[in-house]
């Protein structure tokens, strides 16, 4: 990258990086606690994670060493809630001194409240799959609104598309229950509770911005066969459009995870060539071009509030960032009002089914000391955010 700027991004645009409560915090009894010994990829449990509940003010610190203006995590329900109608006003106040400490530190907190785990004792009434589900999860939701302080823009549920899909539809994450016709009642349930959650933080504060994380992704048929066509069409709409339309004048944004470009269609796939990280995901920055000008049609400020690569050696990630930026300011150009970028992740962590394997961290955590270790990717990304453009 060199020293000339190119590309300036708009006044006030949020440059950040993200985060969960379950993959850093450490030591969370919740659904994913109980269930991960023996299933994930290398063997591991999340256990202390990153220890970031201690760590919190100098992780933000890092952030901040990034020249961000802005940073996502998530409130762990089982903290706040470890048992239904009871609330830990001790866990609450932790949760308020991670936002003091965002905005002592002029970063603003992007706060999410569900990104995938919720406390033992709603998964032993059923879960997602109860009836009852939106308006239980609403009484979470509505003590946090009457709670918190200092949160302009919330995220109401972390990729509820592929939540769903992965714990009912192929029956991967817990409960690990495959019937797509549970997979459909828990997807209703999760637009039903958006837009209750919508609703009651508007109630407490008229002024704040509310929306969802959705995994968003490029598909492309691999060929020009009609059928093909029909096929990734359909895929764009489940995955990338659906979620959304359900939930249409109950979002004050909309919140884009880009990760995973996908040809799609029936016969021989040809070669793409491309870089892959080190999961096997093909890296394709224009897909996430793709993903915020399809997204246009909204009329809706966007966030991409997630965007990264795992990458344990740091080849490519100064690059990746540098590459998706482009197709963002590019997306800019044409039209798209986008207000901000999170890079997935501030630090290496626990990635779910996947364990410790997986490093998507700007900051490589050596986990037995929890030192915390700038990569030098870190630097390109701090100096884009200090520029506002690269």
């Amino acid at each position: 990258m060199t020293s000339q700027i190119s590309c300036h991004f708009p006044k006030g645009f949020l440059w950040g990086t993200a985060t969960s409560a379950h993959q850093t915090e450490g030591n969370n009894l919740n659904d994913w606690s109980i269930w991960e010994p023996g299933k994930t990829v290398d063997g591991s449990v999340s256990g202390i994670a990153c220890d970031s509940y201690h760590h919190f003010r100098e992780d933000i610190g890092l952030a901040k060493k990034l020249n961000n203006n802005a940073y996502r995590f998530s409130i762990e329900w089982s903290r706040i809630e470890p048992r239904q109608g009871q609330f830990n006003t001790k866990a609450l106040r932790h949760y308020q001194a991670v936002i003091n400490e965002c905005l002592k530190q002029k970063i603003e907190p992007v706060v999410t409240i569900h990104h995938f785990t919720h406390p033992l004792w709603f998964s032993a009434i059923g879960g997602w799959e109860n009836q009852a589900a939106p308006q239980i999860f609403n009484n979470y939701v509505l003590y946090l609104a009457q709670n918190i302080t200092g949160v302009k823009i919330w995220c109401t549920i972390n990729e509820p598309m592929l939540y769903a899909w992965n714990a009912y539809g192929r029956g991967k994450w817990p409960p690990q229950k495959k019937n797509l016709g549970t997979w459909q009642q828990v997807l209703n349930n999760l637009i039903k509770a958006h837009c209750l959650a919508y609703q009651t933080l508007h109630l407490i504060n008229k002024k704040c911005l509310v929306g969802i994380a959705n995994n968003s992704q490029y598909f492309k048929p691999i060929n020009n066969n009609w059928l093909n066509k029909e096929i990734n069409k359909i895929a764009k709409y489940i995955i990338n459009d659906y979620f959304f339309k359900k939930t249409a004048g109950y979002e004050d944004y909309i919140g884009i995870n880009y990760y995973f470009y996908k040809l799609i269609g029936l016969g021989r796939r040809p070669p793409d060539n491309l870089l892959r990280n080190d999961l096997g995901w093909p890296i394709n920055p224009y897909g996430l071009y793709d993903v915020l000008i399809s997204a246009k049609k909204y009329n809706l400020p966007i966030y991409i509030l997630e965007n990264g690569i795992a990458d344990s050696q740091d080849k490519y990630r100064a690059n990746f960032i540098i590459e998706h930026l482009k197709m963002v300011y590019q997306a800019i150009q044409n039209g798209c009002n986008i207000k901000g970028y999170f890079y997935w992740s501030l630090l290496d962590n626990f990635e779910w089914d996947k364990g410790f394997v997986p490093r998507f961290g700007l900051y490589t955590v050596d986990y037995p000391s929890l030192k915390r270790k700038p990569r030098p990717s870190s630097k390109i990304y701090a100096t884009i955010c200090k520029n506002n453009g690269l």
